[in-house]
């Protein structure tokens, strides 16, 4: 069974000598390689000792399994960070969406869509992967656009009702979402700035 996300982590170190954050970021960032270079089928805990210089053992202190390790190392990549709204001001919704999806795809040292295209497909095929991707990622994004569309309501740009009454995200977003996340396979190349102008402008405002 999938682990749940606040088990996804990695486990605290209970004994032995005193963590090395820069081991850890050593080995975070080997894992963030493989995982971009070849999906989760790369991911080894040996093949992470191997590229970052370590023992297998130093690996296994500080990570249980290769799944609590791609957690982290998702973490490591900026998978989340800065996947907040984009405010610039009353009228500015469109420069508000784009602005906040490019944010989503390009942290400020790693691709976003890089790993995620290399993640995709293994994650159809391993639910507890695709659960956390979903989880880090695209429920973050999901949220982020969301909030720009409420500020919006709440400067009166757009029309109270978001979404629906259970909470869920409004068939615009989950459409804009989908399309970036899957760019690649629709059109055959790597999403750019002009790509994500074209999807808050064909998709996700005439949808609003």
């Amino acid at each position: 069974m999938p682990e749940s996300g606040a088990q996804l982590r990695r486990p605290p170190g209970a004994s032995g000598p005193p963590r090395d954050p820069a081991r850890d970021a050593q080995i975070l960032r080997a894992a963030t390689e493989l995982l971009a270079e070849g999906g989760y089928p790369a991911l080894t805990m040996d093949k992470a000792a191997a590229r970052a210089g370590v023992g297998k053992a130093t690996v296994y202190r500080r990570w249980k399994s290769r799944a609590q390790l791609a957690a982290e190392a998702l973490d490591h990549a900026g998978l989340t960070d800065d996947l907040v709204p984009v405010v610039i001001g009353p009228g500015r919704l469109r420069e508000e969406l784009v602005a906040t999806m490019t944010r989503a795809l390009w942290s400020q040292n790693t691709s976003r869509v890089d790993l995620l295209t290399a993640l995709h497909d293994t994650a159809r095929q391993e639910p507890e992967l695709c659960g956390l991707v979903r989880r880090r990622y695209v429920d973050s994004l999901h949220q982020a656009i969301g909030g720009v569309l409420a500020r919006a309501v709440e400067r009166g740009e757009l029309p109270p009702r978001q979404a629906d009454p259970a909470g869920g995200h409004p068939i615009a977003v989950s459409a804009a979402v989908a399309l970036l996340i899957h760019w690649g396979f629709v059109r055959g190349r790597q999403v750019g700035d002009d790509d994500i102008a074209a999807i808050v402008d064909a998709v996700l405002v005439p949808l609003l």
